[in-house]
């Protein structure tokens, strides 16, 4: 994260309810940070899902709002954050710590970072920066930018990849893996392309389990 980046947060703005998320607006020195936040019953764990270079909420095949069904009936809210400077890497790793933040600040002291594409890469930094990240999911994620993977043990990391990605090929994830340290965990999915248009089901278990038991 470059040196010459400074943050602060200066307050949140509540907006209204959508599919059992509230829209938030977290107000910085740097200008807005967009969110919605499947909330739980007990704040004290939650998920950070980031999307790739051009921003938005939902993440591939809709993980994200699956995941803000599912979970918070689980204890674990989901915040899904959108960039404000969409495609430029430490802007958006400042977006994601900023959210970090505020998390912590209203007593989600336990995080999970996800990340999709470009995301792993602001994900994995964000684990290694956050001291309230317990575990990282990278999903067909880019190897450029996530140099710091090795950093990230002994929080334990999961990588998913299709074999059929077109646009990040699968060997961004299995250089991400070597690189990293245990605990850590590669899932190639056969076939799937970058978004796992035909393989959602699939991914979802696969991250659904993995973030309940290691958050």
């Amino acid at each position: 994260m470059s040196d010459d980046i400074n943050l602060r947060i200066t307050g949140v703005e509540p907006g209204d309810e959508i599919a059992g998320a509230r829209r938030l607006v977290i107000r910085t020195t740097r200008g807005d940070i967009p969110m919605l936040l499947h909330a739980a019953a007990e704040p004290r764990r939650a998920v950070l899902c980031v999307s790739g270079a051009m921003g938005g909420l939902d993440g591939p095949a809709h993980l994200y709002a699956r995941l803000g069904l599912a979970l918070p009936r689980r204890g674990i809210a989901v915040a899904r954050l959108d960039y404000r400077a969409p495609g430029e890497f430490a802007e958006c790793l400042v977006d994601a710590m900023a959210a970090l933040t505020f998390l912590r600040g209203v007593e989600y002291q336990h995080a999970a970072a996800v990340g999709h594409s470009f995301g792993g890469a602001v994900a994995i930094n964000a684990g290694t920066l956050s001291p309230a990240v317990t575990t990282v999911a990278a999903i067909s994620s880019q190897l450029g930018g996530a140099h710091m993977v090795g950093e990230l043990a002994p929080r334990p990391l999961l990588l998913v990849h299709g074999t059929a990605d077109a646009i990040l090929s699968h060997e961004s994830s299995q250089a991400l893996f070597e690189r990293a340290r245990e605990p850590k965990r590669l899932e190639m999915i056969p076939g799937a392309d970058h978004g796992f248009s035909k393989h959602g089901d699939e991914v979802f278990e696969i991250l659904e389990s993995w973030l309940l038991e290691h958050i």
